[in-house]
This record gives C-alpha cells, sequence and structure tokens, in this order.
C-alpha cells in the first residue's frame, strides 16, 4: 500500500511540474513588449523545469534559421521533439534532450505525457505566432497607398479555409488513438507523419499513420482491417466537406515493428529522428 501511495504521489508531483510549466510558457507569451528572441530564449529556461529530470533536462529551439538553446544543450539519444506550425508551414522545432541516462521506464527515459507537454508547447508558440503575423498583416492592409489586389493578397492569410484541410485530419487521428484499444490489436504506440502532420495536406490528400506493432498475424489483420474501417469513413467524411471523391481508405497504414526500428527501416526511421520525425499520438503506456 505505501509502495501505491508512493506512485501516486510521484504522478501528481510530476502533472504540478507540467502544469507550471505551461502557466509560465502563457505568462511569457503574454508580456506584449517582449520581442521574439526574448521570448524564444526565455522559455528554452523554462522547458526543462516541466520535466521528470531537469537537472539533466535541456532544450533547443530553431525558429526560422535561428537557434535558442540552453547553455549545455547537445544532441544524446534521449531525445525527442515537435514541430512549431504557424499557418500550414512548420516554421520551427522545438527538441528536448536528456543529457545522461537517469532511468528508464518502459522502453524511454521521456514519459508519455511530457510528450504531449511538449506538443502542447509548440501549440501555443504556432498560434502566437500567427496571431503576431495576423496582427502585422492587418497593419500593413490599414496602411495608406495601398492597393486592392494588395489588399486581396494579404486578406487571403485570413481564409478559414487555408488549413482546413490538415487540421480536421489531424483532429481525427488524434480521436482514432484515443478511442482505440491498443492492447487488444497489439500496438505499442500510434504516430502521424506525411501531409497531415507537416500541415500540408489538400483535399485529396491521405493521412499516413505508423503504427509501432508486437501483435501476432490475426491481431495484425484485425488492426488492418478496424484502420481500413476508419480510413474508409474518412473517406466519405473528406468528400462531403471538399466534394472530392476517394474511392479508397483515407488512411495509409505502416505497420512497423521492433526490429523496424533497430534497422531503421523506411517509415520506422522517422521515430525519434532530429529531422521530419514523426509525431506521437499515443503509446500504450499513456
Amino acid at each position: 500500500m505505501e509502495g501505491i501511495r508512493n506512485i501516486r504521489l510521484e504522478k501528481l508531483i510530476e502533472r504540478e511540474k507540467e502544469l507550471n510549466c505551461l502557466y509560465k510558457v502563457e505568462a511569457v507569451l503574454r508580456e506584449s513588449d517582449l520581442g521574439t528572441s526574448d521570448i524564444l530564449q526565455q522559455i528554452i529556461g523554462i522547458i526543462p523545469y516541466g520535466w521528470q529530470f531537469s537537472t539533466v533536462c535541456e532544450a533547443r529551439i530553431i525558429y526560422q534559421d535561428r537557434e535558442f538553446k540552453s547553455p549545455d544543450f547537445r544532441e544524446t539519444e534521449w531525445m525527442q521533439s515537435t514541430d512549431i506550425i504557424v499557418d500550414e508551414n512548420i516554421v520551427g522545432q522545438i527538441q528536448v534532450v536528456y543529457t545522461q541516462m537517469i532511468r528508464m521506464l518502459r522502453g524511454s527515459q521521456f514519459l508519455p505525457e511530457e510528450q504531449k507537454l511538449l506538443n502542447t508547447i509548440a501549440d501555443r508558440l504556432g498560434d502566437y505566432f500567427f496571431y503576431k503575423n495576423l496582427e502585422k498583416t492587418i497593419h500593413y492592409i490599414e496602411s495608406p497607398g495601398k492597393q486592392e489586389n494588395e489588399k486581396d493578397e494579404l486578406l487571403s492569410v485570413l481564409s478559414p479555409e487555408s488549413d482546413e484541410h490538415w487540421k480536421w485530419r489531424m483532429e481525427m487521428c488524434r480521436k482514432i488513438a484515443e478511442r482505440t484499444n491498443f492492447n487488444k490489436y497489439g500496438i505499442k504506440a500510434m504516430y502521424i507523419c506525411g501531409s497531415t502532420k507537416n500541415a500540408e495536406a489538400g483535399p485529396s490528400s491521405d493521412i499516413d499513420l505508423i503504427v509501432h506493432f508486437d501483435g501476432d498475424e490475426r491481431k495484425k489483420a484485425e488492426l488492418t482491417s478496424y484502420m481500413n474501417g476508419w480510413g474508409m469513413a474518412l473517406s466519405e467524411l473528406n468528400a462531403s466537406k471538399t466534394g472530392h471523391e476517394i474511392q479508397e481508405s483515407l488512411i495509409d497504414l505502416h505497420i512497423i515493428t521492433d526490429e523496424d526500428i533497430q534497422n531503421q527501416d523506411s517509415f520506422a526511421s522517422m521515430i525519434n529522428c532530429v529531422h521530419n520525425s514523426a509525431r506521437l499520438l499515443k503509446s500504450r503506456d499513456n
């Protein structure tokens, strides 16, 4: 019983650290007089304190070819990352590393919640930069001397359809990951890559899902059938939204194994890579 209480207490402490990290990031983003460099450098200083092993945690943000990093940052084998997306474009990346191995938990030093935290920070930065760009655009439009064709071109960034395709695809993938019984289908983790993850999906784009699988052939067949059902339903949804009819599953499923990851075969090479990595949707442990 004492052991269970200690585990619960440890989890509560970790959740508190994550929430404090988010609160501090939000506080920095609300400082309207700060420039971009100051904001990113302050967030770099905040991030490690939201992670389990803060004393050996370092962070780096790459934004529009500029690099902001904590003093002792270096790439190691214990690394996770996520993209910063602004108006359908990947404009940067946040990377978190441990500089030494402290403790492995289910094959990783990182907690599943830490990837969620990293994704949330990247989403908030993306929103922040989008609205900053929007303010500049509106100010430019309202400045005297602008021709109508210039204004029309600038207003196109405000189009509600500009990011429609990748956003609803991403949201559906999150729902699929949450509702799927990972144990039933032999799933260790589910990732997204390609045009949906990169915020580039068009009306006819499929959805590239990577499933880290450790089941038998029966479970593999069941998983394939299950995902095909989702994919056909999403094809119908896509047709109703866009008028583009796709006669096959909208989900392009890529099943990988531990051996594939070890050998860095095909789509398995996108797991935990530094550039253009697949984005974790959910693991069996979270």
